[in-house]
């Protein structure tokens, strides 16, 4: 279980807030959810290799792929199926600088708490 930190900064003042990410693996089942918490993720080959997939998967996956949608929910399954998918490890990757969507990852630790 590993904190995500958070850090809101006002004039003089910096705050750190550990904010527990349920960090249980993630299935097939959580598909649907996944989805739909990166449904503003539109670079999902990015966040592919942000996640730790490798380029020849990735590349297999976009030549395979119908279209884009199908391509990012296969790219999730791909991750999933590597049994270190969770909710805290994508909460990760959605704040790396190469996908920058701290408002996403946020509301994911709003939705998905460790309990």
């Amino acid at each position: 279980n590993r904190p995500v930190s958070t850090v809101s900064t006002s004039e003089n003042q910096s705050t750190v807030t550990n904010i527990l990410v349920d960090d249980k693996p993630l299935t097939v089942s959580d598909l649907v959810p996944v989805l739909e918490a990166t449904v503003e993720v539109t670079d999902w080959y990015s966040l592919g290799l942000t996640l730790g997939l490798p380029n020849h998967q990735l590349d297999t996956i976009r030549r395979d792929g119908y279209d884009e949608a199908d391509r990012k929910r296969k790219m999730i399954l791909k991750w999933m199926d590597t049994g270190v998918a969770s909710w805290s490890s994508l909460v990760e990757a959605l704040k790396s600088p190469l996908i920058n969507k701290n408002g996403v990852a946020e509301q994911i630790t709003k939705d998905h708490p460790r309990i």
